[in-house]
């Protein structure tokens, strides 16, 4: 047997060590892992990345680009925010606007001024914002104890104060927002006068977008990115999101991260504290995934613990219940709203007379008539909501839906039948139903369906070439019908915007503006003023309103006896228009709301 021990000596010399065999005959060592990322210059630490990387956010990039933080309930975005304030607590001025009152820990580790809505309310959200301004401290600000109306009055008043201070006081602030689909609602909430709902928007969007020159970074929090307006968020080009599973929200956050359309699975399954970031401040344009850092300070908004209730047993419930005394209710008044510019304070011989109508199942046009003997004109439905907070019921609402009055419907579902037709379906068998019960029957029965109209390849062939070519929308609605076809305005516009077709408007000059002022002081008809200015109707009447500029005249108590005895009479609304003196569109509008019918019964035969 050959020894070929020294053979093997002289390999073993000439590899240095790397070893025999296919993983290491020659081959070279494998290279060290990279080291973890550190936090670079001008960064606050948000938390550490699956690689051990630190992710940072800059804060001069994020005066640039603004923050916004998108997270369902429970997903860990105050958290972030916490940390946020935090990190930055010493390098940057800040203002932390707190709705519930969370946030008011920081002060048992900074030196932070907590303030609440009495503080203030009493100096103003001009004169805070201002004085915020000009001393440089950083602030929290208390909401918990404000009503809805003053959140937002507040908010409009600071965001406007911070954009308009003067130059002198242009120093870098960071503007911290937490729950702001309160602040900047994409829909009516139905809580809040609408004017300030517009306000708290138009400020927290104009210091969105120009907040950069002044030094002010907007950072916004939000559980439901879907209801937050749009013209606050559009402003951000950083952006951080935590687990988030509602479709609506999911949708818009997927796109802000750059997810192709069904690939935002990830944003449904993040844990507590997990987000997926994006942006120049966080990183550059790739997204990140990382585990927020922890807090120094006590979180406040953590749901109490599961724990047992008190042993009680239910007779001895009932005899505590009826043990409290029953609250002094004043005979004067009841209210509804709350009272204001848009609200009604209901008099005791209101609410007898509408007790009085629902008991002897009267109509509500009916009921509107005894109320406006009394002095009130409010529409049907002002009467429904007011007899549904007195705990009353109409009779058509308390009838329940006959087998006959189904059948029709599950007949006119299978046939694709329209919902207005099927209201006038079910008046010919007799029975007197509006188009949301019937759409609220059909989902009580399972037999909703997709109703959307989509396009044929027809319609769109004609709504492009009429786009292309500079058609008015209103021809265009009308080459459609022509064509058999029926499509709104509305309709029109989604499809140009889908097809990126956009008519860019000339703006309006100095001149315009003063004489759109002038005509609509005269009273001039808006489809007048929009023929001598060269705009269409749509912009007059939206220039109009942006300025504040009414044509119309409040209805006197005259106005309405005029046209309840016109109705009395049997005269035609033409002639009830012309008594009053008024369009005949608005006479119109008016009767319908009152629930006043001018129609003739057809004559039987």
């Amino acid at each position: 047997m050959t020894d070929t021990r020294g053979v093997d000596r002289v390999f073993a010399g000439a590899l240095k060590g790397r070893g025999f065999g296919p993983a290491g005959s020659g081959a070279p060592p494998p290279p060290a892992p990279p080291a973890a990322r550190s936090l670079q210059d001008g960064e606050i630490d948000l938390g550490v990345a699956s690689n051990r990387d630190v992710v940072g956010l800059n804060l001069a990039k994020l005066i640039e680009g603004r923050l916004l933080i998108q997270g369902n309930s429970g997903a860990g975005k105050s958290m972030l925010l916490r940390r946020i304030f935090e990190q930055a607590f010493g390098r940057i001025q800040q203002l932390l606007i707190d709705p519930d009152g969370e946030f008011s820990t920081l002060a048992e580790k900074f030196d932070v001024a907590v303030l609440g809505a009495p503080d203030v309310l009493r100096v103003g959200g001009t004169g805070f914002a201002q004085h915020l301004r000009e001393h440089r401290y950083s602030a929290v600000i208390d909401l918990s104890d404000a009503t809805s109306e003053q959140r937002l009055a507040i908010v409009a008043d600071i965001a406007k104060a911070l954009i308009e201070a003067p130059a002198e006081h242009w120093h870098p602030l960071l503007v911290l927002v937490d729950e702001a689909q309160t602040f900047a609602p994409h829909y009516d909430t139905g809580d809040i006068e609408p004017e300030t709902r517009k306000r708290a928007i138009a400020s927290l969007a104009d210091m969105m977008g120009r907040g950069r020159k002044r030094g002010i970074a907007g950072v916004i929090a939000t559980q439901r990115l879907a209801e937050t307006s749009k013209a606050v968020v559009s402003k951000v080009a950083n952006v951080v999101v935590g687990r988030t599973f509602l479709d609506r929200d999911l949708e818009r956050a997927a796109a802000l991260l750059g997810f192709t359309a069904g690939s935002s699975r990830p944003l449904r399954t993040l844990a507590d504290g997990e987000f997926i970031c994006l942006g120049p401040a966080l990183g550059g344009p790739r997204r990140l995934r990382f585990h927020a850092g922890a807090v120094q300070s006590r979180h406040k908004g953590a749901a109490p613990g599961i724990a047992a209730p008190p042993v009680i047993g239910a007779a001895k419930s009932i005899e505590l219940l009826r043990a409290v005394a029953s609250p002094a209710v004043a005979s004067a008044e009841l209210v509804t709203r709350k009272a204001g510019r848009r609200g009604i304070t209901w008099k005791p011989e209101w609410d007898a007379a509408v007790r009085a109508g629902y008991e002897g199942k009267k109509s509500g046009a009916e009921i509107g008539k005894e109320l406006a003997a009394l002095g009130l004109n409010v529409s049907v439905g002002t009467i429904s909501t007011r007899a549904h907070s007195l705990g009353l019921i109409s009779e058509k609402a308390a009838r329940g839906w006959a087998e006959q009055e189904d059948e029709i419907l599950r007949n006119a579902y299978a046939r694709e039948v329209r919902i207005i037709d099927i209201v006038g379906l079910l008046a010919e068998a007799g029975f007197q139903r509006g188009r949301v019960s019937v759409q609220m029957r059909a989902i009580a029965l399972g037999i909703t369906r997709d109703r959307v109209n989509y396009w044929t390849e027809a319609e769109k062939a004609i709504a492009i070439e009429g786009l292309k070519n500079g058609t008015p929308y209103r021809q265009i609605i009308a080459n459609l019908r022509d064509a058999g076809y029926d499509r709104g305005l509305t309709s029109i516009l989604k499809f140009a915007q889908r097809n990126n077709f956009s008519r860019v408007v000339e703006p309006w000059t100095s001149e315009q503006i003063d004489e759109l002022k002038r005509l609509y002081a005269l009273k001039t008809p808006v489809k007048e003023i929009a023929e001598k200015l060269g705009k269409p109707i749509a912009a007059v009447r939206t220039r109009a309103s942006n300025l504040n500029l009414k044509q119309r005249v409040a209805w006197t108590p005259r106005d309405y006896e005029i046209l309840q005895d016109a109705h009395s009479r049997g005269d035609t609304l033409i002639a009830a228009a012309q008594a009053i003196g008024r369009p005949y569109v608005n006479v119109a509008r008016v009767a319908c709301t009152l629930g006043l019918s001018f129609k003739k019964p057809a004559k039987v035969s």
